[in-house]
């Protein structure tokens, strides 16, 4: 595919490699996630932090996987199609919706985050307060025992009588007393084991709490990132509808005269700004992004503190190469 470099097109200094950070920003979000360790179960669709995240991946994925080569046949257009217009308006429409369809799928993305977010949300509002502390379960023990003694003095306290009817009525007597203390100790034995459960899940839903609340605050950077990188996107789409306004009157329309304000020379170098930041972020996810990306899913699913190293460094030459994939314009 040409690029602006192989025409000898040139694009204005107001075209930031800035601009293109939010993509970069994304992948070293997930690659902070993937080393945190630990995951926590989500309500559905998520299942959990982990596998939420790594479905997010694949989107993304599919996000970055942009269709090219737009840019050139427009350019190409606009250099020989001559007083064919509506090839030129054919390719500007094409090239828009192909962007519009990127920006979509990053707009989809970012809300997906953003439930994520919530989710995990919810579930350290959970943790932090519900179930049940060490003194519940000391009162529940204290209960236990006092019924048990209970028993304990019922079952000692043997019926004496000198009569046989007497004797008959104290053994009923006894014999109801030993009952009703051992119902006592039954329930107060379910209630301590119900207290125990309950405990266990307390501490439990509070490591799920801690896990999502360390995993909080980089979801929603990430939340962020994914809006920057919808922002990007729409600023392409921007660009490419002002260039579709102006076509649309031709080379006769006002303001699109030979030399004037919006001519074929300003729309050039109008379509020459657009394909460049296409260009530029099909070149960042293939060269850079992709393949990280895919480490960052497989350390999504087995924690492991190398890949995770190998990860953050890519994310940083990364950073590094977004200068080099613009084109310099003039000084």
């Amino acid at each position: 595919m040409e690029t602006p470099e192989a025409t000898g097109a040139t694009v204005p200094p107001e075209v930031s490699p800035n601009l293109l950070e939010p993509l970069v920003t994304v992948v070293a979000i997930l690659g902070e996630l993937g080393a945190t360790p630990g995951d926590v179960p989500l309500a559905k669709p998520a299942g959990s932090l982990r596998a939420g995240l790594v479905t997010l991946i694949l989107r993304i994925c599919r996000a970055m996987e942009h269709r090219q080569g737009e840019a050139t046949y427009l350019r190409r257009a606009l250099a020989t199609a001559g007083d064919n217009w509506a090839t030129v308006a054919t390719i500007t429409r094409k090239w828009r919706e192909s962007v519009a369809s990127v920006e979509a799928a990053w707009a989809t993305i970012a809300e997906d985050a953003m439930r994520l977010q919530d989710a995990c949300g919810a579930v350290a509002t959970t943790g932090a307060t519900t179930g049940v502390s060490k003194g519940n379960l000391a009162v529940a023990v204290a209960r236990e025992t006092s019924a048990c003694q209970d028993v304990l003095e019922a079952a000692r306290a043997l019926p004496v009588a000198s009569e046989w009817a007497a004797m008959a009525e104290a053994v009923e007597t006894h014999t109801t007393r030993v009952a009703e203390a051992s119902e006592g100790l039954q329930a107060a034995t379910k209630a301590t084991e119900a207290t125990v459960v309950t405990m266990l899940d307390t501490m439990v839903a509070r490591e799920r709490g801690r896990l999502v609340a360390v995993a909080h605050e980089p979801l929603g950077r990430l939340v962020t990132a994914c809006h920057g990188a919808t922002l990007f996107y729409r600023h392409l789409r921007c660009r490419l509808e002002d260039i579709e306004a102006t076509r649309h009157g031709g080379p006769e329309a006002p303001g699109v005269a030979q030399g004037g304000p919006g001519g074929p020379e300003d729309l050039l170098a109008a379509v020459t700004v657009a394909e460049a930041l296409w260009d530029a972020s099909a070149r960042l996810a293939r060269g850079h992004l992709l393949g990280t990306l895919q480490k960052v899913r497989g350390l999504l699913v087995t924690p492991n503190a190398t890949v995770a190293t190998v990860v953050a460094q890519r994310c940083r030459e990364a950073t590094a190469a977004l200068p080099g994939l613009l084109p310099q314009g003039p000084r």
